[in-house]
């Protein structure tokens, strides 16, 4: 029975490669991971910030809506929303703050409950296809401390 004969390797070969393979396949590794956790920090950035602009255009929203008290039901001394006038004033806020910020969206919900508004807005930020949404709500309230 023969042996197939065993390779030899090239005088010298061995000393030559001493672990660059290795020293190439960490380098390589190192250099895909970085870009991974640049292209992952940068995502993650933008994502939380689109949740905080959405939040406050949300809030601003909502306190603009808010802020349309039924005159008639004021003088009375009663707290109570005028709702069309809180609804037109709620977007024509969002629109506004959506616009100066260079991000297109809209409010996806406007609730009213009793001198409570709560507004929730959907924003698509500039360059991006990701949307993002907030929430917010407001009350209505007299300002007890003025005579």
């Amino acid at each position: 029975m023969r042996c197939a004969p065993a390779v030899v390797p090239r005088e010298g070969a061995i000393e030559r490669d001493r672990g660059a393979a290795i020293v190439a396949a960490v380098t390589l590794t190192f250099t895909f991971m970085a870009g991974a956790f640049v292209w992952l920090s940068a995502t993650v950035d933008q994502s939380l910030h689109d949740r905080g602009q959405a939040a406050a255009v949300a809030f601003q929203s909502a306190r603009a809506a808010a802020q349309a008290i039924d005159e008639d039901a004021a003088r009375q001394g009663h707290i109570a929303l005028d709702i069309a006038r809180a609804e037109q004033a709620a977007r024509w806020a969002a629109a506004r703050l959506l616009a100066s910020n260079g991000d297109t969206g809209s409010i996806v919900g406007l609730r009213f409950d009793g001198n409570r508004v709560t507004v929730t807005v959907q924003i698509t930020t500039t360059g991006r296809v990701v949307t993002a949404s907030g929430s917010a709500t407001a009350q209505a309230a007299f300002d007890s401390s003025t005579p």
